[in-house]
Formats: C-alpha cells, sequence, structure tokens
C-alpha cells in the first residue's frame, strides 16, 4: 500500500512539474544531453588512439573517425529520434528550404567573406597549429585528400542538424527565436573549448560565438541547415587550404 501511495505521489508530482511544458523540447534537450556526451567521449580523437592504436595511418584515420561520429551522432541518429521519438517529419527541422532564393543569396555573399575568414586564420598561432588536421604533405594522394573532405562535410552535415536543425527547432516554440539561437550558440561554442576535451584554439573558440548567432539566424529565416551547412563547410575548407598554403 504504501509502495502505490508512493509511485501515485511520484506520478502526480511529475505530471505538476510538466503541466505546462513543452514535450518536444524537453525531449530535444535530454537528446542532445546524451547524444553530446556520447560524442565528446567516444568520438574524440584520443578515445580513438586508445581503442584503436594499431591502426595503419593512425594520424588520418582518427580524423576520419571523429568526422564521421558527428555525421552518425548528430545526423543519422538525430533522424532517427526526430521520427520515431518526437514522431516529427525531419523536413520541419531544417531539412528544407523554405526560402531558396535568399539561401542562394546568403550562400554566395557568405564565400568571399569565409574565404576572407580562413585567410585570417594565418595569422594565428593557435590556428596554424591545429589545422589542417591532417598533415597535406604526408597525405597528399588525390583518395587521402577527397575522403578528407567529404568527411568534413559529412561532419558539417551532424553539426547543423543537431544545432541549427533540431535544437534550434525544438527551442524556438518555447524560448521564441532569439532563446533558440541564443540556447544553440551557447551549446555549440561551449563544445569548441576545452571543456568537451577537443582542445580548440581560443579564437576559434570565440569565433564560434558570432558564426552561431549568424548561422542561427539564416537557418531561422530559411528554415533550412543547407545554407548554413554550406558556409560552415566553406570556413573550413578555406581555413585548411590557406593554412597549408600560407603557414
Amino acid at each position: 500500500m504504501e509502495d502505490k501511495s508512493l509511485k501515485s505521489k511520484i506520478h502526480n508530482e511529475w505530471k505538476n512539474i510538466n503541466q505546462n511544458s513543452d514535450r518536444v523540447f524537453n525531449l530535444a534537450l535530454i537528446f542532445v544531453c546524451i547524444i553530446l556526451f556520447v560524442y565528446c567521449y567516444l568520438g574524440s580523437f584520443s578515445f580513438f588512439e586508445k581503442a584503436f592504436y594499431n591502426v595503419v595511418n593512425l594520424q588520418y584515420v582518427k580524423i576520419i573517425y571523429h568526422n564521421m561520429m558527428s555525421f552518425v551522432l548528430f545526423f543519422v541518429i538525430g533522424l532517427i529520434y526526430t521520427k520515431f521519438v518526437i514522431k516529427s517529419n525531419p523536413s520541419d527541422f531544417g531539412l528544407k528550404l523554405e526560402n531558396k532564393k535568399l539561401g542562394i543569396i546568403l550562400v554566395l555573399i557568405a564565400i568571399p567573406i569565409c574565404a576572407l575568414c580562413g585567410l585570417s586564420c594565418v595569422l594565428d598561432e593557435g590556428m596554424k597549429a591545429t589545422y589542417p588536421l591532417i598533415d597535406f604533405n604526408i597525405y597528399s594522394s588525390w583518395y587521402f585528400i577527397v575522403a578528407y573532405f567529404t568527411s568534413y562535410f559529412l561532419y558539417y552535415i551532424g553539426w547543423e542538424y543537431l544545432f541549427r536543425g533540431l535544437l534550434l527547432n525544438s527551442s524556438e516554440k518555447k524560448l521564441g527565436a532569439v532563446g533558440a539561437i541564443l540556447l544553440s550558440t551557447l551549446i555549440s561554442a561551449l563544445i569548441h573549448t576545452s571543456i568537451a576535451g577537443f582542445g580548440k584554439p581560443m579564437i576559434e573558440t570565440l569565433s564560434a560565438i558570432p558564426a552561431g548567432l549568424i548561422f542561427g539566424y539564416i537557418a531561422h529565416k530559411t528554415k533550412s541547415i543547407y545554407p548554413t551547412l554550406l558556409i560552415h563547410f566553406f570556413v573550413g575548407f578555406f581555413t585548411d587550404l590557406f593554412i597549408f598554403l600560407i603557414a
């Protein structure tokens, strides 16, 4: 009798707490917390080095692994979560382009800006020490480079779907557009810090804040992750290219 009463009290308390809550928003936060925990521990370079230390071309393969973990955890599992947990259409979470003309214009404007951002990274010692993630002098064969940039693109698909697709759109009803953009920016910027175990250069972490705000606004206006996906990829591509060629 006591157990039943206790169970009933817990159930009623849970109902009271959730009275005016947003189910999609709550589940999105739970999903993001869990998936980022897995990513930070199992998707790190150090984990791969310890678990697969006998792999040939370890320094190269660990980068591909890290990039693919973003794609699998954030995008593939994110799609499964969207369809089967919250039972929603993924197109409502950024996999559509509502304002195609605006999206194309923004990407075209952003390309030269991305090139300038990449070029400016040559001036920072932390960025030069970190990028490119692979040594193009060692892995100079076309298949190494193609595989690397393909995994890079897949990495950004995962990243953009999680932050500018799933999290942003799940939060907008509850927090409003500004609040949703700020939340996605806060979490994505934190992942750039040493807190997540990836040890990004300080300038990159600082840049992640305005970039997150801009990307969030673009995703909000276009209702799509496609423009931010391309822009984000071009930033990474030009950073690697200019640091390798100049620095």
